[in-house]
């Protein structure tokens, strides 16, 4: 699949299974995410792969960190993380810099996460990039072994659409885009 088929073909997928990527597949994955922007060659992001069992912690977390759920939405976030078999969790790990600052560094992270979401659909994949409270919960990144000053930019979820129910919409480019300044101010 070239580039621009990629950019203009890619979907959030919600409904996820088996089989994610594998080793091989993953590593490219990983690769386009190492090729996202970065001002100063910081290199802010760091990335946790969870799979298998690893999502049922993860979910065992996200209960953790919201205490005061019903019983629904405990079972909800016990197993928000089992919707896809593969999940990536993407932080920006800020540093003080004097021509960087902590936007740019986040930003550069969900480049990253653009990235191997590109490379992922590329590969025949899908994805869907979460966050939701607990992704922003002092508890969830402690148990995740980030620092305060790490910030959870997304959660990639990875593996194979079950089905392909969301269609790209059409956009008008006009809508978004404008010159400046107008050809009319010259």
């Amino acid at each position: 699949m070239d580039a621009i088929t990629a950019l203009h073909s890619r979907r959030a997928a919600p409904r996820l299974t088996e089989p994610a990527p594998s080793a091989r597949e993953l590593e490219q994955i990983y690769q386009a995410a190492l090729r996202a922007p970065d001002h100063a060659m910081l290199r802010p992001w760091r990335f946790l792969t969870i799979s298998g069992e690893g999502r049922i912690k993860l979910g065992e977390l996200f209960a953790e960190a919201m205490p005061s759920q019903t019983a629904e939405e405990r079972s909800k976030l016990l197993n928000a993380p089992l919707r896809a078999p593969m999940i990536i969790i993407a932080v920006a790990q800020i540093v003080e810099h004097p021509k960087v600052p902590p936007v740019e560094q986040i930003s550069s992270t969900a480049a990253a996460v653009q990235n191997m979401s590109l490379a992922a659909h590329a590969l025949g994949y899908a994805s869907i990039w979460r966050t939701g409270k607990a992704a922003f919960d002092p508890v969830v990144k402690k148990g995740l072994g980030l620092s305060e000053s790490d910030e959870i930019v997304g959660l990639l979820y990875l593996g194979t659409a079950t089905v392909n129910d969301r269609p790209v919409p059409e956009m008008d480019s006009a809508e978004y885009f404008e010159a400046w300044p107008a050809p009319e101010n010259l």
